[in-house]
């Protein structure tokens, strides 16, 4: 238990660390190189993105679907945040940071939710395994 607490810890640190910080420069300038604008992190889309990356690393499997059938919107909902727009990448095996961003960026579906220009924020983390889950969302639309 106090494993999986120090790993909790490292990761959802992520948002206070130089990784942070490059993370959101490497995302925002991909958005900035397309016309649209920055996203910031959210600590609640940070907590749904390591609840999927935790369910994964610790059940062993790669996917979209939660191992209790849940989807993103249900995930996200569940931190208390009401989305308007979300989208999910994951990613397993990459080392680094570099390395999951560039593959994000290589692949349409990804780099598609990544320049989503109705997206506002993000959470990224990182479990053991490298397996790597990026949620990008909206709050509450209105109208």
């Amino acid at each position: 238990m106090l494993r999986i607490v120090m790993i909790l810890m490292l990761v959802a640190g992520l948002g206070q660390t130089a990784t942070a910080q490059q993370a959101r420069q490497m995302l925002n300038g991909m958005r900035a190189e397309q016309g649209l604008g920055a996203v910031k992190p959210s600590a609640r889309l940070e907590q749904a993105a390591m609840a999927h990356a935790m369910d994964m690393s610790r059940n062993g499997f790669f996917a979209h679907k939660g191992s209790d059938g849940s989807n993103v919107m249900k995930r996200v909902r569940r931190t208390g945040y009401g989305p308007c727009v979300v989208a999910e990448n994951i990613g397993k095996g990459q080392p680094s940071l570099t390395a999951i961003m560039g593959a994000w960026a290589a692949s349409p579906s990804h780099r598609k939710n990544m320049l989503n220009q109705r997206v506002t924020e993000y959470g990224l983390v990182k479990a053991p395994g490298n397996y790597w889950v990026m949620v990008l969302g909206k709050p509450g639309c209105r109208g």
